[in-house]
Order: C-alpha cells, then sequence, then structure tokens
C-alpha cells in the first residue's frame, strides 16, 4: 500500500512539474503543505471553540477588548486587506465572526480609498505607508502599531475569543522564516484561490448602510459595469476607425506614387 502511494505521488509531482516547472512544482508542494497544517490547527481550535463555548462567560476564559477609537481608554483596530483576493475576503470573514467584539475592528479593502469608515490616505501618510506593500501583505493598525504579513495575522488572533489568541505562539517560530511563509502564500493566493470583484468584498457587507440599500448599491455597481463596457466599446471602435483611416491614407499615398 505504502509502495502503490509512493508510486502515485511520484507520477503526480512529474505531472505537476512537466506543466510547471520543477521550481513551481516544489512551490506548490510547499504552499499546499503549510496551508494544510494551518487548516488542521485550525480545525482543532475551532473544536476547542465549540467544546468550550459554555465556558466563554466564565472568568476563565472571558476577554474584553478596549472600546475601539482615540484616546487614554481607546484603542483603534484596523485591518487592511486586499479586496480582490478571495483567501483574504474568506480569512477576514472567518476571524470576524470569531471576534470578542465585532464592532472594535475596521476591516477595509487597500483598494477602497474613499471608504467612509476607514481614511486610507490619512493612514497612509501617518505610518509612512509604501501602498505597494499594500498589494503584497496584510496590514493590521493596533493602536499606534503598525503590523504586516505573518506579524498582522497573529496580532488579529489576539481580538478573537479563545482559543485563538493561542496562534500568538506563532511568534516563537523567527520572523525570517514565518515571513517566508507568508509571502509564499501569499505570493501564490491568485493562483491558487482566485479573484474576486472589489464591489463583493466581505468588509462591504459588515456596514449597516449597505443593508439598507444593497439594492441602490448593486444598481449603482450594475451602472459602473454597463458604462465601463460602453467605454470599452467605444475606445475599441475609435480604434478600428483610426486603422480604418490609416489604411485609406495609406492606400491613397500608395495611389498617388504610382500614378
Amino acid at each position: 500500500g505504502s509502495l502503490i502511494l509512493g508510486f502515485v505521488l511520484i507520477i503526480a509531482f512529474l505531472v505537476l512539474a512537466a506543466k510547471r516547472g520543477h521550481v513551481q512544482a516544489w512551490t506548490d508542494i510547499f504552499v499546499g503543505s503549510i496551508l494544510g497544517v494551518l487548516l488542521l490547527i485550525t480545525s482543532v481550535f475551532e473544536i476547542l471553540r465549540i467544546c468550550l463555548f459554555p465556558l466563554s462567560k466564565t472568568i476563565l476564559l472571558r476577554r474584553r477588548l478596549i472600546p475601539p477609537g482615540h484616546g487614554r481608554l481607546k484603542h483603534r483596530r484596523i485591518v487592511i486587506f486586499d479586496g480582490i483576493c478571495v483567501l483574504c475576503n474568506r480569512f477576514g470573514a472567518f476571524v470576524h465572526n470569531r471576534l470578542i467584539d465585532t464592532g472594535a475592528v475596521d476591516w477595509v479593502p487597500f483598494q477602497d480609498k474613499d471608504n467612509e469608515h476607514v481614511d486610507i490616505p490619512a493612514l497612509v501618510k501617518e505610518f509612512s505607508i509604501n501602498e505597494a506593500d499594500l498589494q503584497d501583505r496584510i496590514c493590521a493598525i493596533s493602536g499606534n502599531e503598525i503590523l504586516w504579513g505573518a506579524d498582522a495575522v497573529i496580532e488579529v488572533t489576539q481580538w478573537c475569543v479563545w482559543p485563538y489568541n493561542l496562534a500568538a505562539l506563532g511568534k516563537i517560530v523567527p520572523f525570517a522564516f514565518r515571513d517566508a511563509i507568508y509571502r509564499t502564500v501569499a505570493g501564490e493566493r491568485y493562483k491558487w484561490f482566485g479573484t474576486q470583484p472589489l464591489d463583493e468584498n466581505f468588509a462591504k457587507y459588515l456596514c449597516p448602510y449597505y443593508y439598507m440599500n444593497k439594492k441602490a448599491f448593486d444598481e449603482k455597481a450594475e451602472k459602473r459595469a454597463l458604462e465601463a463596457e460602453k467605454r470599452r466599446k467605444e475606445i475599441a471602435k475609435s480604434v478600428k476607425m483610426a486603422e480604418a483611416a490609416a489604411e485609406r491614407k495609406a492606400a491613397l499615398s500608395k495611389k498617388g506614387k504610382t500614378e
């Protein structure tokens, strides 16, 4: 049985290597293994959360967050993520439903610079954020501190119910290694999980105003899509007309020279 399994795995690797190259094949295997381990750990945490839910309100497991906002007795929590990344949206939705206080955290796609709840341009200026970094790594702002990548993920778990805060043990792993793992997964996220329209990012549905005006939002999004398609067709038509005019001009010029 083990021999057959080993043979099947070797064949699968050779097929993958033939399609994507040996380096990419090893990268895919590495990323898949890491995600498998994380999924296993998450499953264990989820089982513990469900089993120990009756104790969640006791002194032993009860946890509270400092109210959001600015000031001595306030603490802001903002997560800036990739709004078109399927993995990022799934992660955000999963974590949001396990927060100690769902109202204590603001989620915003870095592409949404006109967000009504979070002023991204102001944050970019305050923390001297390189906008190119937002495309590569998730960003978490906790109070006056900004965290990136794997450290941001660990920080976000500290805002969740028990036992997800145990993810802080991930800091035992050397920064260089955990950052390399994060960057590898992040670099493959579109290829492995795909993309989605920005208008469908999960944070948009957390706003009560959106729910009350969902129809208006959807109609506005549809109108923008139709206008974009119309502009695309107009541009294509203009290009085609310009090419036809150039061809006619070239033909007339050639005919004039011949005569």
